[in-house]
C-alpha cells in the first residue's frame, strides 16, 4: 500500500496542542470492493523504534464522513489522544479511517432500539477489517494490544467489529451505539467499556444498555458508564474518563 507522507503540523498543533507527544501523520487510502476509504495513520511516540507498538482503530461519527481524509480526526480523537498520554501511554499507533458520504459503518437504523446484523458488512467497515487483517499479517504491531473506539456512528461500528471478530481486539470504547444483542453474545473475550448519554435525543440510550447486559452474559468485563442528563454529545467527557482509559489501554489479549 501506497504511502504518502504529510506534515500537518500546523493542523496537529490546532488538534492536539495540549500535548508534547511526538506525531507522525501518514494520509492514505484503503481499496475496497466498491470504493476507496481514505485513511489517517498516527505514529505517536518514537517513529523509528523497532519495538512493535500497540494498534488502536478509531471509528468516527456520522457527521465527519466524507473524502476530505481530515475530519474524521477531529471530533473526540484530540481529547482521546490527551487522556492517552496522561494514562501512561505514549508509543503506539492509531487508525483514523473516513467512512464515505452516504455510507455507514454498520447497515442499521440508528434511532431505533432492536437491530438485526446483516450476513455481511457494509463495504466500508469491510475494507477497514481486511486491511487489518493484512496488518497483523505484517508482523509490524503488537497484537496483544489491539484497540478499538468509536462514537455514534462509530460506536455502532464498534459493537459490530468485535461481534464479528471477538479475537482480534483486547478491549473497545463504545461511545452511544448500540447493535445486534444477539450477535453481542459471541464477545466473550474483549473488554468493553460502552458510554451514553441517558437524555441522548439521537441514539437512545437503551441501546447501549441492552448490548451491555447481552454481552455480560458471556463476558464479565463489560461496563456501562451513564451520563444523566447530557444528550447526544457524550464522546469527550467519555474520552476524558482517565481511569477508565488506563484500564482499558493496559488490556492484553491472551
Amino acid at each position: 500500500m501506497a504511502k504518502h507522507v504529510l506534515l500537518f503540523f500546523s493542523t496537529w498543533l490546532l488538534l492536539f496542542g495540549s500535548s508534547s507527544a511526538q506525531i507522525d501523520t501518514t494520509r492514505t487510502y484503503l481499496r475496497g470492493n466498491s470504493g476507496r476509504i481514505p485513511l489517517i495513520e498516527l505514529n505517536i511516540g518514537e517513529s523509528n523504534s523497532t519495538e512493535k507498538k500497540p494498534f488502536i482503530l478509531f471509528l468516527h461519527g456520522a457527521g465527519e464522513r466524507g473524502d476530505d481524509n481530515g475530519a474524521q480526526v477531529k471530533v473526540g480523537l484530540p481529547v482521546f489522544i490527551e487522556t492517552l498520554k496522561l494514562s501512561g501511554l505514549d508509543d503506539y499507533i492509531v487508525w483514523a479511517p473516513q467512512c464515505p458520504a452516504n455510507e455507514r459503518w454498520t447497515d442499521v437504523d440508528w434511532k431505533s432500539t432492536k437491530h438485526t446484523m446483516k450476513p455481511e458488512p457494509t463495504w466500508p467497515l469491510q475494507a477497514v477489517m481486511m486491511a487489518i487483517d493484512s496488518l497483523v499479517l505484517s508482523n509490524s504491531i503488537d497484537t496483544s494490544r489491539m484497540y478499538i473506539a468509536g462514537l455514534s456512528m462509530g460506536g455502532y461500528g464498534t459493537w459490530e467489529y468485535i461481534a464479528r471478530q471477538p479475537y482480534r481486539f483486547a478491549a473497545a470504547l463504545a461511545v452511544c451505539g448500540g447493535g445486534d444483542t444477539l450477535q453481542a453474545r459471541k464477545n466473550t473475550s474483549t473488554a468493553v467499556w460502552a458510554f451514553h448519554g441517558k437524555a441522548d435525543n439521537v441514539v437512545p440510550y437503551q441501546n447501549s444498555v441492552q448490548m451491555v447486559n447481552a454481552t455480560k452474559k458471556v463476558n464479565k468485563n463489560v461496563h456501562l458508564i451513564s451520563y444523566p442528563d447530557v444528550k447526544h454529545g457524550s464522546w469527550n467527557r467519555a474520552f476524558a474518563e482517565k481511569k477508565i482509559i488506563r484500564d482499558f489501554v493496559f488490556c492484553k489479549k491472551q
